[in-house]
């Protein structure tokens, strides 16, 4: 898998309407989004969504092709859900040959069901390719920050994640390099022979945690070299400020994703 491919976890700096929306509006849309992909039960329900999802990306001058590319990270997935369903599900049998058969609710819950992981994949996508890791983190210490009232350690939470989204792009890219490596060296990683593959992934995953685990050590030893304090309160170069037109476009969002729901 190229690193050109992963658009999960990987901040994309261009100029869009989404890349100026408030962090903290659009965590609160791609929840929202979640929420009506599962509240979605019909299938032109999910495809009048994705069709507005991407004329919305469009109209916001973000570039769609990197994000359609983050679908082929879990095409496996999405294929075996539609076929789990195309061949389990009950109903009107359309194909049959031996023990197997297409029903039309097979058929129908297959779309339904890819279509919420693609709508899943795409809103992820658009999140992290649009926000920076820190203003991700800043902005899910500002929505959890009435928790900290009840104990609950936000910072550390966040600092958890900023590490985490700092440490996914660093990780394919290692990967990649380990690969081209073991191919230099004559690995087989495009063999038919599954088994061969799979074990030419081991002089891949040994020196990648070995390298992961030791790019944790180093930062948690600047970390503490530095007196790192999670807790500690700290300012912002740049303070997060939701505007007017955020909260116009969220709820342009939101309130066409509900419409979907109750016309459709």
């Amino acid at each position: 898998m190229e690193n050109r491919r992963i658009s999960v976890g990987k901040f994309m700096p261009v100029k869009s309407l989404l890349h100026d929306l408030d962090p903290r509006l659009k965590i609160v849309s791609v929840i929202a989004g979640m929420v009506f992909a599962f509240m979605y039960s019909k299938e032109v329900q999910i495809l009048a969504f994705l069709a507005f999802f991407l004329v919305l990306l469009i109209l916001a001058k973000m570039p769609v092709l990197p994000l359609l590319k983050s679908i082929r990270t879990v095409w496996v997935i999405i294929l075996l859900t539609f076929l789990l369903q195309a061949f389990l599900a009950p109903g009107e049998v359309l194909w049959h040959w031996g023990a197997l058969s297409i029903t039309d609710t097979g058929i129908t819950n297959g779309i339904i069901l890819s279509g919420r992981i693609i709508i899943l994949v795409l809103l992820l996508s658009m999140l992290t390719m649009t926000t920076s890791p820190v203003a991700l983190t800043d902005a899910l210490e500002s929505i959890a920050l009435p928790l900290r009232k009840i104990g609950v350690q936000t910072r550390h939470f966040t600092t958890v994640v900023r590490i985490t989204l700092m440490f996914v792009p660093n990780m394919f890219e290692k990967s990649q390099k380990i690969i081209r490596a073991q191919t230099a060296r004559g690995a087989d990683f495009k063999s038919a022979n599954i088994a061969r593959r799979a074990r030419n992934l081991l002089p891949i995953l040994v020196p990648l945690f070995v390298k992961l685990f030791n790019d944790a050590d180093e930062l948690a030893i600047a970390m503490y070299s530095r007196a790192y304090d999670c807790g500690a309160r700290r300012t912002r170069l740049h303070p997060l400020k939701i505007r007017g037109g955020d909260v116009a476009f969220t709820a342009l969002f939101i309130g066409i994703a509900t419409m979907i729901k109750v016309f459709l």
